[in-house]
């Protein structure tokens, strides 16, 4: 049996009730939310699918903008440097030893080695793609 009194034994079972009330909630929100987030995640899909095909045909024909009765889209482009994989730095680290350590073999200033793969790594040769989006005014 619990060393505690009967008013704590209330307190705890009042605690668990509202416990039980709140959990209860939540589940029927997360129900009703459930639809609303599988058509917005539809929709989205089906939203980049018309943009690549606008876009694609915006560029085939030259269009920076186009109007419609309610809105005007306007075709963003940006640069964007890919992200670095695992892969990408093992690569690199050892393209890095085969070409460029060389130089750096004689001197021995370690702080300028690992300033150098850094820079290697990260700064040089890394790839850009160019991103187009369509955004409305």
């Amino acid at each position: 049996m619990l060393n505690v009194s009967d008013t704590e034994i209330q307190f705890f079972k009042n605690d668990v009730e509202k416990y039980s009330d709140i959990e209860k909630q939540i589940k029927e929100v997360k129900g009703k939310i459930k639809p609303l987030q599988d058509k917005l995640k539809e929709l989205n899909k089906i939203k980049k699918e018309k943009e690549t095909e606008v876009l694609q045909f915006m560029n085939t024909n030259e269009l920076d903008v186009c109007n419609t009765d309610d809105n005007v889209f306007e075709v963003k482009k940006s640069n964007v440097t890919k992200p670095i994989t695992k892969g990408d730095i093992y690569d690199r680290i050892l393209a890095f030893f085969n070409e460029e350590f060389r130089k750096f073999s004689s001197s021995g200033d370690k702080e300028e080695i690992a300033k150098a793969l850094h820079d290697y790594i990260y700064v040089e040769n890394r790839e850009k793609e160019l991103k187009q989006v369509l955004k409305s005014k």
